[in-house]
């Protein structure tokens, strides 16, 4: 049982095969979704925000919670962070970097309600970990009760509740809009 010289090749070759099937498989399901919004009349500003987001985090959700249940729960804590952080970093960071270098300017595009909308919440769960968890009267060493999930979930139905009604044409969007400041929003 040797291993033959042209080894490490086959497992190179694999893995970019695995990637490519992956792209694929990604772009597809996302023209679905998107064609079933369009029919539908639902936006993409919605899909993107809870059916590719829900299909992106599954993962996630499933390697965290794997990890907790072995008794792991500082890897499990630590990918939940990590995880969507290195996301952010390659997906928005890396090419926002790469453009202004090439280009000597920033990016000026408009960004949506919703997603302005969902950087609000996120900067509020993010900044409810930064004071949570560190706080000795929920059990000290990075421990916090089981309301504290529940407060995280009634924070995403809140989310999603402004969203739609953004949607929905119940709450301006020009409002939204001037939060932030930039440029515009998309329409």
């Amino acid at each position: 049982d040797t291993v033959p010289p042209f080894h490490a090749a086959l497992v190179l070759a694999g893995f970019a095969a695995t990637i490519a099937w992956l792209d694929l498989l990604a772009k597809e399901a996302v023209a679905i979704v998107e064609s079933i919004g369009k029919i539908s009349g639902i936006s993409t500003s919605i899909l993107g925000l809870t059916v590719i987001a829900v299909g992106n985090s599954v993962g996630d959700f499933v390697a965290d919670t794997t990890a907790a249940r072995r008794a792991d729960a500082r890897m499990a804590a630590s990918a939940a962070f990590g995880s969507p952080l290195l996301m952010l970093m390659l997906g928005t960071a890396l090419p926002c970097l790469l453009f202004t270098a090439l280009n000597g300017r920033p990016i000026d595009t408009p960004i949506s309600a919703h997603c302005r909308v969902a950087a609000a919440f996120l900067l509020c769960a993010l900044a409810s970990h930064a004071v949570a968890f560190p706080i000795p009267a929920f059990g000290g060493a990075y421990s916090v009760p089981r309301a504290y999930s529940f407060y995280l979930f009634s924070l995403y139905a809140a989310f999603l509740t402004i969203a739609v009604l953004l949607e929905a044409g119940a709450l301006p969007k020009g409002w939204v809009c001037s939060l932030g400041g930039g440029s515009g929003c998309l329409t």
